[in-house]
C-alpha cells in the first residue's frame, strides 16, 4: 500500500484502539453476572452456544495467519493483534458459560478442545482486499448472530447469558467498524476493482471454521431452526446492511457482476 493509504490505516486503528479503551472494554469476571446463570438451560440454546465456542477457538489461526497477510501494515497488524485479545474474551465467556450452566463438564471441554485444535484452519482468500471484504461480511454476521441468540435465549431469564452475548455483539460491531472504514479506503483508491472482488466474496462466503467444527451438523441443525443464521438472514441482515455501509449502492454491484462475466 502506499504511504498515504497506510497512514489512513494507522489512523483508523488508533481512533479504533482510544475508542474501546474509553467505551468498550469489560471484565470477564466483574461485568457478566455469573451468579444469574441458569442451571437449567435449553439444550438447543447450549448447542448453539457451545458451536460459537468451537468457532472462536480456531483462534490461533485467524490471528497468526491474518497477520503474516498484513504483517506489513502496521495499522492493519496493530489492529489485528488487539482483535486476538477481545476475541480471547469472547472464547473464554462463552466456555464459562457452559461450566456455570452446566451445559459441559470440563472434562467434556477438554475432549471436545483437543478435537477443535487437532485441525487446522485456512485462510479462505490469499489476498489482503479479499481478506478485508470477508472480515468485514463475517464480523457483522457474527454480531448478528450473538444477537439473535440472545433474543431466542431471553425465555431462559439466564441473566449472565444475556449480558455475555450483548458484550459479544456490541465487540463485533467495533470490529466491523474498523473494517468497513479500511473497505472505504480501498474504494476511494480503486471502485471498479473493490466492486469486482466484492461480487465475490458475497458469492462464496461461509462463516470460518464450519467444515472444521466435530459434529458441525448437529450444531447447524439448532442454528437454522431457531432462525439464528441462515442465507436469507445472511443476505437481510448481513449483505444489505453491509452495502449500506459502505455506500455500495445493489445496481453498482450488478453492473460489476456484469463487467466480470463479460471479461469472462
Amino acid at each position: 500500500m502506499s504511504a498515504t493509504i497506510e497512514n489512513r490505516f494507522y489512523d483508523l486503528y488508533l481512533e479504533y484502539f482510544h475508542k474501546a479503551e474509553a467505551h468498550r472494554r469489560w471484565n470477564l469476571q466483574k461485568d457478566i453476572p455469573w451468579e444469574l446463570v441458569s442451571k437449567t438451560p435449553d439444550p438447543a440454546i447450549a448447542t448453539v452456544v457451545r458451536a460459537f465456542m468451537a468457532v472462536e477457538m480456531y483462534l490461533p489461526d485467524y490471528t497468526a495467519k491474518i497477520l503474516h497477510l498484513v504483517r506489513a501494515s502496521r495499522g492493519r497488524a496493530w489492529f489485528q493483534a488487539n482483535w486476538g485479545y477481545e476475541e480471547s474474551k469472547h472464547s473464554l465467556a462463552l466456555e464459562t458459560w457452559l461450566l456455570e450452566s452446566g451445559s459441559m463438564k470440563k472434562e467434556e471441554l477438554f475432549v471436545f478442545q483437543e478435537e477443535i485444535l487437532a485441525r487446522e484452519w485456512k485462510l479462505p482468500y490469499d489476498a489482503p482486499l479479499e481478506m478485508m471484504l470477508y472480515t468485514t461480511l463475517q464480523e457483522f454476521a457474527t454480531s448478528v448472530n450473538y444477537r439473535n441468540l440472545r433474543k431466542c435465549a431471553a425465555a431462559g431469564n439466564d441473566g449472565a447469558l444475556d449480558k455475555a452475548l450483548t458484550l459479544l455483539a456490541r465487540d463485533e460491531t467495533g470490529h466491523f467498524e474498523f473494517f468497513m472504514k479500511g473497505v472505504r479506503v480501498y474504494l476511494e483508491t480503486d471502485r471498479d476493482r473493490v466492486l469486482e472482488t466484492l461480487n465475490n466474496v458475497i458469492r462464496t462466503f461461509r462463516m470460518p471454521a464450519q467444515e472444521l467444527i466435530p459434529g458441525w451438523e448437529e450444531h447447524d441443525k439448532f442454528v437454522l431452526q431457531l432462525g439464528i443464521f441462515n442465507d436469507r438472514i445472511y443476505m437481510r441482515e448481513v449483505v444489505r446492511p453491509v452495502l449500506k455501509a459502505l455506500g455500495i449502492e445493489p445496481g453498482e454491484l450488478r453492473e460489476a457482476r456484469k463487467r466480470i462475466e463479460f471479461a469472462a
